[in-house]
């Protein structure tokens, strides 16, 4: 598949940057050495690049405001789905279909699963699903090795199995806290392993992690689940920055979600005062949001939009001033009776 050209301003500057620094590490460290006064045409150099990198990027960004980009193509693509016999992967599997992907879904509900297929299949759509538990190791590389024999390369793995618990942390049972760190963060980097090689091998990827509201902000009762989101959000940032930093693996591209309340079952009914502005969205909208941000590589999806900017401006408050701002939206909570 010929992948879209970089945009040549951007392309120029990184070359321009990747020259810099071999002209730097040959000819000036020799001549001027190192330490003291010597540090003074690195420290220009440098502080030149850093102006030229922001500017740029801020051109580039302005650029992009007023001419979106071109949405990339999924025809062709082969989409690995976890966690689809349900909710949003079961949307994401439709929808993907329809426009033109083949879909790969794996679940460990046989039944649900057999469904998702057989709907996907009736519209003329290329489809395949197995049974697996993505919490086991073994299972998943087994699996990823066959269908890379049997089937064909992944070039894009949807990561969305997840579960939820609701219960303080007492009253929680060490092997339900086992299962949920399994299901909603060891299975992540499972699946990431397995079909991350790959995708290197052939420079050509995409890696989409299904992550929640609470990897962005602490919850009650939801200790395990928010240990387990916090930890999808670093693994994903920490792998988004390794294939940043290898020229290899430019083309391989990343996708966290963050998700508020959506209709599946899995959370409970919103309870927050804007409830009349914002309660739940279903997961075929879910799905159409996280496929259009998917098509623009975007780094980050957040459902509703203006969640990830809100959360950003209360970590930048002080404590007590930001307990007191979320009792104020979470009004007739327990918290709301508190103070400081």
């Amino acid at each position: 598949m010929i992948m879209p050209r970089k945009n040549i301003f951007i392309r120029s500057i990184r070359s321009a940057a990747r020259r810099f620094r071999a002209v730097q590490e040959v000819w000036i460290l020799p001549w001027w050495g190192s330490g003291g006064v010597a540090n003074a045409p690195f420290w220009a150099l440098d502080t030149l690049v850093l102006v030229v990198k922001l500017f740029s990027t801020c051109a580039v960004a302005l650029v992009r405001l007023l001419i979106p980009p071109v949405m990339k193509s999924l025809h062709g693509e082969t989409v690995l789905i976890t966690g689809a016999g349900h909710g949003i992967g079961r949307e994401l599997a439709l929808q993907l279909a329809e426009l033109g992907a083949t879909v790969v879904c794996w679940d460990v509900d046989p039944g649900r699963n057999n469904a998702v297929i057989d709907e996907i299949r009736k519209k003329d759509g290329e489809c395949f699903g197995y049974t697996i538990d993505v919490t086991a190791r073994d299972q998943v590389s087994t699996l990823a090795a066959r269908m890379r024999r049997q089937l064909t390369d992944i070039s894009m793995v949807i990561s969305n199995a997840g579960a939820l618990t609701c219960a303080p942390i007492s009253h929680l049972r060490p092997d339900g806290v086992t299962r949920l760190i399994e299901i909603n963060l060891l299975a992540h980097f499972w699946i990431i392993q397995a079909f991350l090689p790959s995708m290197i091998e052939r420079r050509h990827g995409h890696i989409v992690a299904i992550n929640s509201s609470a990897g962005l902000v602490p919850c009650a009762d939801m200790v395990t689940y928010c240990a387990a989101k916090f930890g999808l959000r670093g693994l994903m940032e920490s792998i988004t920055e390794e294939l940043r930093l290898d020229t290899w693996t430019k083309n391989i591209n990343t996708t966290s979600v963050y998700l508020a309340t959506v209709s599946t079952g899995l959370y409970p009914m919103p309870s927050h005062r804007f409830t009349s502005w914002y309660s739940e969205v279903t997961a075929a909208e879910a799905a159409s949001v996280i496929i259009d941000g998917i098509r623009k590589n975007h780094k980050t999806i957040c459902i509703p939009s203006l969640m990830k900017a809100f959360v950003n401006i209360h970590n930048l408050m002080p404590y007590r001033i930001r307990i007191i701002f979320t009792d104020f939206f979470n009004f007739g909570h327990r918290g709301w009776f508190c103070f400081c």
